[in-house]
């Protein structure tokens, strides 16, 4: 499967806002997801997000006519989402990396931005931030653990999308690269699409999408 569009532009306006809890500053606007799952579904279709986050993929897709399903690991964000889901029974308070242990169905189409992490920082997202697995190291095996898991969760020649960045720094942390890599010892990449930001943040002008399929 050939990637047509390896740079595309997209607008940056948010359309929902974000709980008070959180604020606007860890949303992506709705046109990324916007994007793919009109790219990579039709309706009715299944669209999955691991890592839900403030629940943007799973209001779009549901805005969109598919079906959304969601794994959140906050309880604040897990119950803030759920409140305003329609198929709020399709979203989970717990932990990616138990997929297989949650009654979900096998899914057409995923979308997500995992929680990221710095190669300078111990404090693992992936982990909550338990001591005993600081470090970057075991963020990106876990990464690589978690989608072997959401493989076996995709029907056969399902797409897995995943936003990521680069993070600059003292020490530059290369995550596109590495997480890439991690999830391409399960699920085989097609291709990435770099996104420009339209009237996006100065600091922020584009991001990265990689494109990996369930063979």
């Amino acid at each position: 499967m050939k990637n047509e569009d390896s740079f595309i532009s997209l607008p940056w306006e948010l359309e929902r806002d974000a709980p008070e809890f959180e604020g606007n500053d860890i949303k992506s606007p709705e046109s990324l997801a916007r994007y793919f799952i009109r790219k990579y579904t039709k309706k009715g279709d299944s669209v999955f997000d691991p890592f839900t986050g403030l629940g943007t993929t799973l209001f779009v897709a549901e805005e969109l006519g598919r079906v959304p399903y969601g794994i959140e690991a906050e309880r604040e964000k897990y119950e803030w989402v759920a409140a305003q889901l329609d198929n709020w029974m399709h979203i989970i308070n717990g932990d990616a990396a138990r997929v297989l242990n949650y009654p979900l169905p096998k899914m057409d189409f995923c979308f997500t931005s995992p929680p990221y992490m710095k190669i300078s920082d111990k404090w693992n997202p992936l982990y909550s931030g338990d001591p005993s697995k600081a470090g970057y190291d075991k963020y990106i095996k876990r990464m690589g653990f978690i989608y072997k898991k959401i493989a076996e969760k995709m029907k056969r020649n399902a797409l897995v999308v995943i936003q990521l960045d680069n993070i600059d720094g003292k020490r530059f942390t290369p995550l596109v690269r590495d997480v890439g890599l991690a999830v391409s010892k399960s699920l085989t990449p097609i291709g990435e699409t770099i996104i420009k930001w339209e009237n996006g943040k100065k600091d922020y002008p584009h991001t990265h999408c990689l494109i990996f399929k369930k063979k």
